[in-house]
């Protein structure tokens, strides 16, 4: 990819242009993505990055599946109601992850929410369809389990 379709300005137009005045949320996961926080900040808009502007993110490693960030973000997603909690959690989520192992200085993954979406993003409440009970794969697992 081109390094100015990276300049945080230019991916501010680039989200500008492409998402309007529509209620919109962005998810960075970089090192130092923090720096793209101010060129994306819009009334409508949620921002969650990785780590401060002048902070790297950590989990890069070849034995890392996923970064920090990313993994929390996965694993935070299931469980959480809208948009606001989601962020709050992937948050806990990394600064744990990072006292764990050690990292320093912390990453402090940012969140940003315009003023104008603030008040809407409860309405934007994460649905989950109800759990169908498990049904057994095979016949005879089913006459097992009612002897049960």
């Amino acid at each position: 990819m081109d390094t100015a379709v990276l300049a945080p300005g230019v991916l501010g137009q680039m989200v500008d242009r492409t998402c309007g005045q529509r209620p919109t949320v962005v998810v960075i996961s970089a090192c130092f993505s923090g720096v793209f926080v101010p060129a994306l900040a819009g009334p409508n808009r949620m921002v969650l990055t990785a780590a401060r502007p002048d902070r790297s993110s950590f989990g890069c490693g070849e034995s890392d599946k996923y970064p920090y960030f990313d993994d929390c973000f996965l694993q935070s997603a299931p469980q959480a109601t809208d948009f606001a909690h989601l962020g709050r959690t992937v948050q806990g989520c990394v600064a744990a992850r990072e006292a764990k192992e050690g990292m320093k200085p912390p990453s402090e993954p940012q969140i940003y929410v315009g003023p104008a979406l603030r008040p809407m993003l409860p309405l934007y409440a994460f649905t989950r369809p109800p759990r169908r009970p498990r049904r057994p794969s095979r016949p005879d697992e089913t006459d097992a389990l009612s002897r049960l």
